[in-house]
């Protein structure tokens, strides 16, 4: 859980912008969208392609499956089974609602569990199962705090606006 001096849409600003989460998002090397698309429901599906570089020599590859609920301020995501990942699995959780004792700001929870196709060395499962869990929610803290007045992302608005 993690507390953010900004209102909701300056959170989902960085959430959802997955193509620009290289640079911001420690050991992201590349991250874009290959899919984009509102379902009948009002959720949006997007299937990103996800490279981390967890340290020199181990580099992994592996394709989201995302689907945001405006209407439920969630996104859930697993892997893409119609691609091939480095990773055996992968599901994940985003939630965002208004702090409820500060006007203006928003409280995010996140979880993320990963299962791996074969054992790693302990430095590298330290860092995906340790460190990337703070680091996840402390790169949005701190770019929503930078940019409150941030809006949805464009290809978002229109349903969230509902």
């Amino acid at each position: 859980v993690q507390d953010i001096e900004a209102p909701k849409t300056a959170v989902w600003n960085q959430i959802l912008d997955l193509d620009h989460y290289v640079g911001k998002v420690s050991k992201v090397k590349e991250c874009k969208n290959y899919l984009l698309k509102m379902k009948p429901d009002g959720s949006f599906k997007v299937k990103t392609k996800m490279v981390i570089g967890v340290m020199p020599g181990y580099k992994y590859e592996y394709y989201c499956d995302h689907t945001y609920h405006p209407d439920q301020d969630s996104v859930v995501w697993s892997l893409d089974y119609d691609k091939v990942s480095d990773f055996d699995d992968v599901a994940g959780h985003w939630h965002v609602e208004d702090h409820p004792k500060k006007p203006g700001c928003s409280r995010v929870f996140y979880a993320c569990d990963i299962k791996f196709k074969a054992a790693l060395p302990k430095p590298v499962l330290n860092f995906l199962t340790k460190s990337a869990l703070k680091s996840a929610t402390s790169w949005v803290k701190r770019e929503s705090e930078a940019s409150p007045d941030s809006p949805i992302p464009s290809e978002f608005q229109f349903e969230y606006a509902k």
